[in-house]
This record gives C-alpha cells, structure tokens and sequence, in this order.
C-alpha cells in the first residue's frame, strides 16, 4: 500500500539522507516514549491512591462489643463443647 505524502513531504523525503530520515524518526519515537510513559506513570499514581483511600476508608475498626454478639450466636463444635463442659 504506498504511503500518502504531502509535496512538501515528499520533497523533504526526495532531498533528505537516510540518516535524516532516521535521525527524524529516532527523534518522534523518543518522544512517544516519553509521552507514553508519562502518561503510565500518571495512570499508576492514580490507582494507588484510589487503593490508599479505599484501604484508609475501610481500616476503620469494629468494637469487640459490636462482634460478641455474633460469636455467641454461632454453635460450637463437638470438641469445643466437651472442653467448655469439662
């Protein structure tokens, strides 16, 4: 499939040296890699302080008192009960 220049284009690429060429294109890649990681890193940042947040959010403790009721709710086992008993 040939490439779609423009004159200007296809001018510079007719009067350029294969170095410029890759000079050129060495230069677009370097910088999309740097916009690519940066915006990386930006997204990374913003989901570990999401997770902090949830993690600080949830982290708020329950009172023994509040649980009591639901440990004695429970049945024991069978060995649990012969030692309770005994």
């Amino acid at each position: 499939m040939p490439l779609c220049l423009s004159s200007s284009a296809r001018e510079q690429a007719a009067t350029s040296s294969g170095a410029d060429v890759v000079a050129a294109a060495t230069k677009a890649a370097d910088a999309a890699r740097k916009r690519t990681a940066a915006y990386l890193l930006a997204a990374r940042l913003e989901q570990l302080h999401e997770r902090e947040a949830a993690r600080t959010e949830a982290a708020v403790p329950t009172p023994g008192t509040d649980r009591l009721p639901g440990f004695a709710a429970r049945p024991l086992d069978g060995e649990t009960a012969r030692a309770v008993v005994a």
